[in-house]
């Protein structure tokens, strides 16, 4: 019994290292075709004498299009990296695999801590103009005193 459950995790987890990879390739072929969509239609728009809007119209429908597969296909890529994790099939380091899920957290906890910086920074700055306001006050008012 304890060898036919490893032989389902086994093959459990080469299915879901084939969904990662075929969930990459459909990555790189939605970013392929996002490139090369507008152009074909840039070409067409260009050689043919029919109203350029219809193209513009086209071109624009086929970016949403392929924008909502490509989040669709990480997505669901990374849904399943997160019910492995659930399920304690992966670890956490593991979780470095997603296709572009981590770099985005990072970026965005990278981005806030920045911006906590920024704000530190503008409250240090003025603070420093209110004390240096509050000893100009100070020297004009002696000034004025003599």
């Amino acid at each position: 019994m304890g060898k036919e459950k490893e032989i389902v995790y086994e093959k459990f987890m080469e299915l879901q290292k084939q969904v990662h990879l075929n969930n990459q390739k459909k990555i790189r072929v939605g970013l392929k075709v996002n490139i090369l969509l507008p152009l074909v239609f840039l070409v067409i728009s260009f050689t043919s004498n029919r109203s350029k809007l219809v193209f513009l119209v086209l071109w624009i429908v086929s970016l949403f299009g392929i924008a909502f597969y490509l989040l669709y296909v990480e997505y669901m890529d990374f849904k399943l990296q997160e019910q492995l994790q659930e399920l304690g099939i992966m670890e956490k380091e593991a979780e470095a695999q997603a296709l572009i899920g981590n770099e985005v957290v990072q970026s965005m906890e990278d981005i806030n801590n920045a911006r906590k910086e920024v704000q530190k920074d503008i409250k240090d700055l003025r603070q420093g103009i209110k004390k240096e306001i509050k000893s100009d006050i100070r020297t004009m008012g002696d000034k004025f005193k003599k």
